[in-house]
């Protein structure tokens, strides 16, 4: 009877042995399971930041004044050499224009960053430039396009680049008679003569009090 009822309960002990080696033996291999996921997961999150972040970047890059001047001048570059190659063909009136333009707008932003570093007061001369520097682009292109190209729509591209010009040079020249006007001295000289004419009435006053302390 003895030994009957001992053989179940060591077989009992020996699943369970079994069980537990074989749990051992299974959670170093969710662990890793666990981390490589993790790992993956963690990879796939930081590619996906570089990207967005080197996204950006090259927007950035792409839109930043010195680039866009940059591809304007290399694209006049081009449109000089098409114009030497072929000199019967090309249109040298839109060729031109094209050149003013795009100078234009470069003395324009660099008048305008000079005065604001100055602290000039420019009005609604930072809400009008996008727009006139977007619109310089579309006539610089449209004007180049024309060099190689002449059409119908010349004389009206010409035209409507001349009005530029005109309203660009007043702008530029709008902000430069306001960078040479002498700077104000209603603030903080103002401001430090009151300061003196109160602390001078002070030691006045203070003195007059000390004089007839002495005199009592």
């Amino acid at each position: 009877m003895t030994e009957r009822s001992g053989r179940p309960g060591a077989a009992m002990v020996d699943g369970v042995r079994r069980c537990r080696a074989c749990s051992r033996r299974r959670c170093p291999v969710e662990f890793v399971l666990t981390l490589v996921v993790v790992l993956v997961v963690l990879a796939g999150l930081v590619t996906t930041a570089l990207v967005l972040a080197t996204r950006r970047a090259v927007r950035a890059v792409q839109g930043s004044r010195a680039v866009r001047h940059g591809r304007e001048l290399s694209q006049l570059a081009g449109t000089a050499v098409a114009v030497v190659r072929n000199p019967a063909r090309a249109d040298r009136t839109a060729a031109a224009l094209a050149a003013r333009v795009t100078g234009a707008s470069m003395t324009l932003h660099r008048e305008v960053d000079a005065a604001r570093r100055a602290g000039v007061h420019l009005g609604e001369v930072p809400d009008v430039l996008p727009r006139l520097v977007a619109e310089g682009s579309a006539l610089s292109r449209a004007l180049r396009a024309e060099v190689g190209a002449p059409s119908a729509h010349g004389p009206r591209l010409a035209d409507a680049a001349r009005a530029h010009l005109a309203a660009v040079g007043e702008v530029t020249a709008a902000v430069r008679a306001s960078a040479a006007l002498p700077a104000a001295h209603g603030s903080v000289s103002a401001e430090a003569s009151r300061v003196a004419a109160g602390l001078q009435c002070y030691s006045d006053a203070y003195l007059e009090l000390v004089e007839r302390d002495r005199t009592a």
